[in-house]
């Protein structure tokens, strides 16, 4: 069931809908719903920022909601020591490189986002740190649609897929 009448709320296990947009300290857009879609995430299941999960609990649909975040409610501050230059012998061999390139990296189950920053003679320098580490952000967030997660949903922790254009991913 849509929610439509403003009566369902944000809560654990509700499956919410929203538009958004995100600009720096200076006002600057860095991403916005009408260039990416539309979020849609299961509330409580840490699938976005924990700071901007208890912002949003207890709204209804129509709610827009203004959440200034600084670096370690956010994404963390930036971390030098995780730019680092990687020997070329190190990266896969048919791996073609180029600046602003993600790469996927880990073992053990644990895996994590490098991105080539510059290419060298020797190999790449690569950086570890989240694109928006380091940055105050400001999210204004409005509630399009909340419903009941599924059990599967649930349980999972993602929403089911369908017929509408909203991304599932972390903010």
């Amino acid at each position: 069931m849509n929610s439509t009448d403003n009566t369902r709320r944000v809560a654990f296990n509700t499956v919410v809908t929203a538009d958004y947009t995100l600009t720096d300290a200076n006002g600057e857009r860095l991403d916005d719903s009408r260039q990416s879609g539309p979020i849609r995430y299961v509330h409580g299941h840490v699938t976005l920022l924990p700071a901007l999960e208890r912002a949003l609990e207890g709204t209804t649909v129509g709610s827009t909601v203004t959440a200034e975040l600084p670096p370690e409610a956010a994404y963390g501050e930036r971390q030098e020591n995780l730019v680092f230059e990687a020997n070329r012998t190190a990266l896969p061999a048919d791996l073609e490189l180029y600046p602003g390139q993600q790469l996927r990296s880990g073992s053990h189950g644990r895996q994590f986002s490098l991105r080539v920053v510059e290419l060298t003679e020797q190999g790449a320098i690569l950086d570890g740190n989240h694109p928006l580490a380091g940055k105050h952000l400001c999210f204004r967030i409005t509630i399009t649609d909340i419903r009941a997660a599924s059990t599967q949903e649930a349980q999972s922790g993602r929403p089911a897929p369908d017929s509408e254009p909203a991304r599932t991913r972390m903010l």
